[in-house]
């Protein structure tokens, strides 16, 4: 007599928020953390934005029609010295690569390195799913905050950007200005997941990620981002808000002046310059040269290209962003086994 062997239980699926759940649950201390720094961030920023502000205005600055000279000058200048020196809000462009190493990198690198996978993978959700609802959700919470901190300091820096009329290649404006800073931070969270699965060491994971991103940040910063597009020349001046790449000097004769001549000219207009009393010149470099025939030439880009700039590294970034997406969820999905 044989008996039935029983069916084996169908695996029940999980519920259609259930992985939003998991994900909250492996991962609220860290969010925890990252709102607790926005927070403490916020509050300094609110703290110096408001200050500024009132300082702005008892010195009367609203009232400068412009900053070129005279009184409003002078009042601008002590705006400026008042705001504290923008050397410590440097982290904020690492902030991006931090993210994307200490969120990105762990993400799936320790579920490989202690072998957790196995059980994640077979409680009702695919790989595939798991996979992408804790790159979706963090990604979101990621890109969130550090829009958010952009936002905190350009409001925060809003009153000397006023008066001072940065150009767009101030390293801060630009970053925390527009939209460059979040894509900037799911570019290095997208990295760091993909380096995790590709290493399955969380340590090595964080510390390449880090060092890759923070020395692509500094790179586009410094020496990069400018030739994204072909710089304009010209002989005459420049508005306030243009990113001046270079000068060069042209004498009477037409010659183009070398780095050392430029610099004995230079030394030249400074030795005429009183020793004592007004501590203004009463000339400008600029006017001082065109007095004397000097012709000076400006490589530039315009203010307006500000946001083109924005939409050509959000761009690059973006399709890297997709590529390391998709090679992750293969990776994922075909040789982890």
């Amino acid at each position: 007599m044989t008996t039935a062997s029983p069916l084996p239980a169908r695996r029940r699926p999980l519920p259609r928020f259930g992985l939003v759940w998991v994900t909250w649950r492996q991962h609220r201390f860290a969010l925890y953390g990252l709102l607790g720094m926005l927070a403490a961030f916020a509050v300094l920023m609110v703290a110096g934005g408001l200050q500024a502000r009132s300082t702005y205005h008892r010195l009367g600055l609203g009232g400068c029609a412009s900053f070129a000279g005279g009184r409003c000058e002078q009042l601008r200048m002590e705006l400026f010295d008042w705001y504290p020196q923008p050397l410590p809000f440097l982290f904020l462009l690492l902030l991006p690569a931090a993210f994307g190493a200490f969120f990105g990198g762990p993400l799936i690198a320790r579920e490989l390195e202690t072998g957790t996978y196995r059980f994640a993978w077979t409680q009702g959700a695919g790989r595939t799913r798991w996979l992408l609802t804790k790159l979706f959700l963090i990604a979101v919470a990621l890109a969130a905050v550090a829009e958010a901190y952009g936002a905190l300091y350009t409001w925060y820096n809003a009153p000397l950007d006023h008066v001072m009329r940065f150009g767009f290649n101030d390293y801060l404006g630009f970053e925390l200005g527009g939209i460059v800073f979040p894509v900037q931070t799911l570019l290095a969270f997208t990295a760091g997941v993909f380096v995790g699965v590709l290493t399955r060491r969380t340590l090595v994971a964080v510390g390449v990620v880090f060092l890759g991103s923070s020395g692509l940040i500094m790179a586009l910063v410094f020496k990069l981002r400018r030739y994204y597009m072909t710089p304009l020349v010209t002989a005459g001046r420049t508005g306030p808000r243009d990113w001046v790449i270079g000068r060069a000097y042209v004498d009477p004769s037409g010659h183009l002046l070398d780095t050392s001549d430029s610099h004995i000219l230079y030394t030249k207009y400074l030795a005429q310059l009183p020793m004592s009393g007004d501590p203004q010149p009463s000339s400008s470099y600029r006017d001082w040269l065109l007095a004397r025939h000097y012709t000076i030439v400006t490589t530039y880009h315009p203010a307006g290209r500000f946001w083109t700039f924005q939409f050509i590294e959000t761009g690059w970034m973006g399709l890297l962003i997709l590529l390391l997406g998709l090679v992750t969820v293969r990776l994922v999905r075909r040789r982890i086994g």
